[in-house]
């Protein structure tokens, strides 16, 4: 690498390390400089949600017609809110489903405040984070349905299987073509030098006792003992078949010698232009930097209140919004203990219910009116009963109170010839 190039490096590096140095302070000075937890949390949550989804293939395997997610679809609201909002619950119901867990997502014609509580509750049982209020969801974007997601998909294990290589045994052969044969000529000579060259490397040079033996052997070779019309009509039958063909393979290290040469050519004609050009880029770059710079400098002096004036609000924003955050965690704590205390209330209602259910129920009554009025049936039958034995009870008196007067009044020897008196007492 040239001065020149080194040169370009270096004033494209320094533009480079000014520009991000500008942005930096812009970014102090603005307040910017955030962690993940503030204003860009849910693009980095939406984007590592989207990269385990393309790994889960979602697209294929999620039921239903439904568009590829962007990089910020569930981050920030959409055009469409409805549909954002039945994307996302589709894509929870799909999540749990790989779960086993059965729930179902409501439709585009259901009420979203009862499927937002269904969710909540759903989330609730399942362990997922639930610090935040169930309207949270209502919109279908932002933080905490990025989070709802995240925690989804992180519970779904992600199996990846091993790649299989095919190994490729048979090569294909280069077509030959048979109009480039001057080409191939080229070609040729071209390796004939280099074999050449081989041989002068390998046997020392063109000297020795090697270059004698070769030259002897050419000599017998020159030396012909046939005839030259045989030899000529010898030639005219195998010149057909003497014909060179070469393969052209681009895999061949003195194809891509001759392709680099070709190469080197054509980037030693191009270099002094681009030389030129780049020089010349690189004056302009350095003469606008030096204007950027003087500007920003004047910017710098004429601003130096309003920029103070800036960041003293934004010290005051930012503490509003560390007040804020401080009221959202009350207000949060506060509906969580107003929810459980209306999960109680409801208790109590029911058990109130049910005891009015009890209080009004007349079958009892009705239990009891019967019952009386069997006790008055019998007690009737029971006084005739006590009235018949009351009578058969006098009856019987009286009449033992007659035979003891008759007894009293006949005389003590006579009673046993009294024929009406034994019979008295058979008949008692």
């Amino acid at each position: 690498m040239d001065d020149d190039d080194l040169g370009g490096t270096k004033l494209g590096g320094g533009v480079m390390a000014i520009h991000a140095a500008s942005s930096m302070q812009r970014k102090g000075e603005g307040g910017e400089s955030r962690g993940a937890d503030g204003e860009y949390a849910p693009y980095l949550l939406m984007e590592e949600l989207l990269e385990k989804l393309k790994m889960m293939n979602y697209e294929r395997k999620m039921p239903g017609s439904f568009n590829p997610l962007s990089h910020s679809y569930f981050a920030i609201a959409s055009p469409n809110p409805a549909e954002q909002f039945y994307y996302f619950t589709s894509l929870c119901s799909w999540l749990m489903s790989l779960q086993r867990i059965s729930w179902n997502a409501p439709s585009q014609m259901d009420d979203p405040s009862s499927a937002v509580s269904a969710l909540y509750v759903q989330l609730q049982q399942m362990g997922a984070p639930c610090d935040f209020p169930p309207q949270k969801l209502r919109h279908g974007y932002g933080e905490h349905c990025c989070r709802v997601l995240k925690h989804l998909v992180d519970a779904i294990p992600i199996e990846f299987k091993p790649a299989v290589y095919n190994d490729d045994l048979e090569y294909e052969e280069a077509a030959v073509d048979e109009d480039a044969e001057a080409v191939g000529e080229d070609v040729a000579d071209e390796v004939g030098a280099a074999d050449v060259d081989e041989e002068e490397f390998y046997h020392g040079g063109g000297g020795g006792d090697g270059a004698g033996e070769q030259k002897k052997l050419t000599d017998s070779i020159l030396d012909a003992t046939v005839e030259p019309e045989e030899w000529r009509i010898e030639l005219e039958r195998v010149t057909p078949q003497l014909k060179l063909q070469v393969v052209s393979d681009p895999k061949e290290w003195r194809n891509r010698l001759v392709s680099t040469k070709t190469h080197q050519q054509t980037v030693a004609q191009l270099a002094p232009e681009i030389f030129q050009t780049l020089e010349r880029l690189s004056d302009d770059m350095e003469r606008t930097l030096q204007a950027v710079r003087k500007a920003e400098q004047k910017l710098n002096s004429l601003c130096q209140g309003e920029v103070a004036e800036l960041q003293q609000k934004q010290d005051e924003l930012q503490l509003k919004r560390e007040e804020f955050n401080k009221h959202t965690e009350q207000i949060n704590s506060l509906s969580n203990e107003l929810a459980s205390i209306t999960e109680e209330l409801d208790k109590i209602k029911e058990k109130l219910d049910e005891r009015g259910n009890s209080m009004t129920d007349a079958s009892p009554l009705l239990k009891v009116k019967s019952a009386l009025s069997r006790l008055k049936t019998e007690a009737k039958q029971m006084d005739i009963r006590i009235g018949v034995v009351t009578h058969t009870l006098v009856a019987k008196k009286l009449k033992h109170d007659q035979h003891t007067k008759a007894e009293a009044a006949v005389p003590k020897n006579s009673h046993m010839k009294n024929e009406s008196y034994l019979d008295d007492d058979l008949d008692d």
